[in-house]
């Protein structure tokens, strides 16, 4: 064996030996670390989970090998309590249960985030009374009364629309526009065949609302419902850790009990007119009004006042 070879062989050797060494000083150091520190396995969110989550779907793609949960090892001081820490566990709490509130990604699964649904869930159709129909409407949050509308209220509903002056009634109060005597033998002006009257008045009164997004109005034969609370939430209102959300109000997606001819009238104002809201009480009745244009919409005859 020649010297080079003989000088490669040892510093091989030599580096070796001090990998072995920075190896071993490096797990000593580990160990010292963890010394009395447990390990366990835990289960957490792989992604985003919403409220009322099936959790038997979870399952389903658990074992299909699918990413929804993830399988991780922390330490046991860390592990928040209730955690599930093994497969027959994570199979006990999630079947036949729904998730309580939302659960973010790379959350660790606790058996607190799981609820069991009690409650009889009745459809939205046996709410429905004989010869009505449902209609769902939306509005923006000003328009919908900013939210106070709960399910099982009453609403009025107003549209504001361009009418063509023709269309109007002739006896309608208020009308200024004046087309002008009609000459016999000539076509009527072209203007006065375009003129045309901005009216708003209400097109429907005393709706019942069914329901309030997908809140359905309580039925006081059925079955109390089951409340379910974010268990993430604590008495101070603030969920892991941040501030509480500002409460905007219910939602201003609306389902309303309507028969066929006011669904077909409720159809036809939203898609030509500009639709408001109002919330009526209980003892409301019905009023009958003229409407406004902005010849009446001070209290008088506009073009007179001015012009006198």
């Amino acid at each position: 064996m020649g010297r080079r070879a003989i000088v490669l062989l040892v510093a091989l050797i030599l580096a070796g030996l001090a990998a072995w060494a920075v190896w071993n000083y490096l797990q000593n150091v580990e160990n010292e670390i963890t010394e009395g520190q447990e390990i366990v396995e835990v289960y957490r969110a792989g992604a985003a989970i919403a409220e009322g989550t099936d959790g038997g779907i979870l399952l389903s793609d658990f074992n299909a090998g699918g990413e929804l949960i993830e399988v991780s090892k922390d330490q046991q001081e860390d592990v928040p309590e209730g955690a599930i820490t093994s497969a027959e566990q994570l199979n006990q709490v999630l079947t036949g249960r729904v998730a309580a509130g939302p659960i973010s990604a790379r959350t660790i699964l606790t058996d607190a985030q799981w609820t069991t649904i009690t409650s009889e869930v009745i459809p939205l159709a046996e709410e429905i009374p004989s010869g009505k129909q449902a209609m769902t409407i939306s509005v923006d949050n000003v328009r919908g009364i900013n939210g106070f509308v709960e399910a099982g209220d009453r609403i009025n509903m107003m549209i504001t629309l361009d009418i063509g002056f023709e269309l109007l009634p002739d006896d309608f109060s208020g009308v200024t526009v004046d087309p002008g005597p009609a000459v016999e033998g000539e076509e009527p002006a072209a203007e006065a065949e375009q003129t045309v009257v901005t009216y708003t008045r209400f097109v429907l009164q005393g709706l019942p609302v069914i329901a309030t997004g997908r809140d359905i109005r309580a039925d006081a034969e059925a079955t109390p419902t089951v409340e379910v609370q974010d268990p993430t939430v604590t008495d101070e209102g603030a969920v892991d850790g941040q501030p509480e959300a500002e409460d905007t109000g219910n939602d201003t997606t609306f389902t309303l009990e309507v028969t066929p001819e006011q669904a077909e009238r409720i159809a036809y104002a939203f898609e030509n007119g500009s639709i408001w809201l109002t919330l009526v009480p209980e003892d409301f009745v019905e009023v009958e009004t003229s409407g406004v244009i902005i010849d009446n919409l001070f209290g008088g005859n506009l073009v007179e006042d001015i012009f006198g």
